[in-house]
């Protein structure tokens, strides 16, 4: 069965960037443009990897992870940003997730998406 990631950003064009090489990877991909909308997939159908931005309307991306991990302490997480941000980087840490700067290309999302599943006991 391959691994289930969702992936959330505000821009739905963001969303279809990240999600259209991830499934053509193989991966089971969903996505969501709210933090709401997002909340839900969590609670109905948790999956093995949460890609989320940093904003997400009156939310931050790390609102989702804390939600998330909390129910499903075993899923991964990754938060996006359009520019290196320590503090943001910080916080990722404390909530058990990484922060990157948005991949550039496909194949450094893959690596991404790659290395985060190899270091996360499954």
């Amino acid at each position: 069965m391959p691994y289930s990631i969702l992936v959330v950003d505000q821009q739905p064009i963001a969303v279809a960037r990240l999600a259209r090489p991830l499934m053509s990877a193989g991966y089971h991909v969903t996505g969501a443009t709210t933090f709401e909308a997002a909340k839900e997939r969590l609670e109905t159908s948790p999956p093995n990897l949460l890609i989320v931005g940093q904003r997400l309307g009156p939310f931050n991306g790390l609102h989702l992870v804390l939600r998330g991990r909390h129910d499903h302490p075993e899923m991964a997480a990754i938060v996006t940003s359009g520019y290196k941000d320590p503090v943001l980087e910080a916080e990722a840490i404390t909530c058990g997730a990484r922060c990157v700067v948005s991949p550039d290309n496909s194949s450094e999302l893959l690596e991404l998406v790659s290395q985060t599943f190899a270091s996360q006991p499954m």
